[in-house]
């Protein structure tokens, strides 16, 4: 796992699920584009969620492993 995506985990630890922007404001030294990035990767092998939930506004969740 990249610094990036752990960085991410450890976000989504602290605070539960939240909204992408929520992410890429609470990781300033990252660009949007690296953060969707490295969420597009872990949302592809099973580790994050993110949903639509409104009209560009996504929410970005820890999966539980099984």
């Amino acid at each position: 796992m990249s610094p990036l995506e752990e960085a991410i985990v450890e976000k989504l630890l602290e605070s539960g699920p939240c909204s992408l922007d929520d992410i890429v404001i609470q990781l300033p030294y990252f660009s949007w584009g690296e953060i969707f990035i490295a969420i597009d990767r872990m949302s592809i092998a099973g580790r994050v969620s993110l949903r639509q939930v409104g009209y560009s506004t996504y929410e970005l969740a820890l999966k539980h492993a099984a």
